[in-house]
């Protein structure tokens, strides 16, 4: 079975639907309105996300056959959608992202940040019902799956938030602040649930020399990273920019530069590790 486009397109999706469910969940969590620009930018990044899960869809659909993307024709893809619950999956991520689209141009005020930020998230969490969580017999591996899911896009929301902040205009130092406390249990969930999602997947005694412990700690490794970096920014950069130092800024955007590519490192190692068998 050929496995690059299946990885590639994964890595896609699972990239939009974070940013497609992160920035409207920052922004709710926040107290942050969705600017014209974001909403325009999460009518993008819906349709990117639209697009590649079609890709995903129709690689998962050709790896289930047996042939290459190229070979596959739609009889036999429509029948396998049909046979499996990918088709079930697809039609509620559809669905979903479809929400979001018409939220962002709909004239809903104050309701537009929570249905944006609902639909995304149904859209990524439809990820859970896929993969390792979609195949195990564990109903809490879904949900841990789930939350995990939603603490790591509001994690990336944030960080794409503030970015965009420190590259085309000023960083937002009180934004910055108030988001330390919500940060933390974005940590402690993502700790946890990767706790329970590991060991749903791999067991109580793990094949340490396999390719997807490895994987994983690699995984581990940028998280901790971004851990790092986010922990510099909170109790180094942030009181420097309150103080008013010079080339703070400099140093934000650097860390959310680095910390940003982290997290893309992170979901390229969990869109191989959902290919994986985790004892081969």
């Amino acid at each position: 079975m050929e496995t690059g486009g299946l990885i590639a397109a994964r890595a896609a999706a699972f990239v939009a639907l974070l940013l497609v469910a992160g920035l409207p969940l920052y922004a709710l969590t926040g107290g942050r309105a969705l600017s014209g620009r974001m909403r325009s930018g999460l009518v993008v990044l819906a349709l990117l996300a639209g697009g590649s899960s079609i890709w995903w869809a129709l690689e998962s659909v050709a790896a289930m056959a047996g042939l290459p993307l190229a070979e596959l024709d739609q009889p036999t893809a429509e029948a396998v959608l049909a046979a499996t619950p990918l088709g079930t999956v697809m039609e509620w991520r559809l669905t979903a992202l479809a929400c979001v689209i018409v939220a962002a141009v709909a004239p809903l005020k104050v309701l537009r940040a929570p249905v944006m930020a609902l639909a995304g998230a149904v859209a990524l969490c439809s990820m859970a019902l896929t993969g390792h969580a979609g195949a195990s017999e564990w109903a809490l591996h879904r949900w841990a799956d789930g939350l995990h899911l939603i603490a790591a896009a509001l994690w990336i929301g944030a960080l794409m938030a503030f970015l965009g902040d420190a590259l085309f205009g000023k960083a937002d130092v009180q934004a910055l602040a108030r988001f330390a406390r919500t940060g933390s249990v974005v940590v402690a969930v993502l700790v946890l649930t990767g706790v329970v999602n590991t060991l749903a997947i791999a067991g109580f005694s793990p094949v340490w020399q396999s390719g997807w412990t490895l994987l994983l700690a690699v995984k581990i490794a940028l998280f901790g990273l971004m851990l790092a970096l986010a922990a510099g920014n909170r109790w180094r950069i942030v009181p420097a920019l309150e103080r008013g130092e010079a080339g703070a800024e400099a140093r934000l955007r650097r860390s959310l530069l680095l910390e940003l590519a982290a997290g893309l490192g992170v979901v390229a190692v969990v869109a191989m590790l959902g290919v994986l068998d985790p004892a081969a």
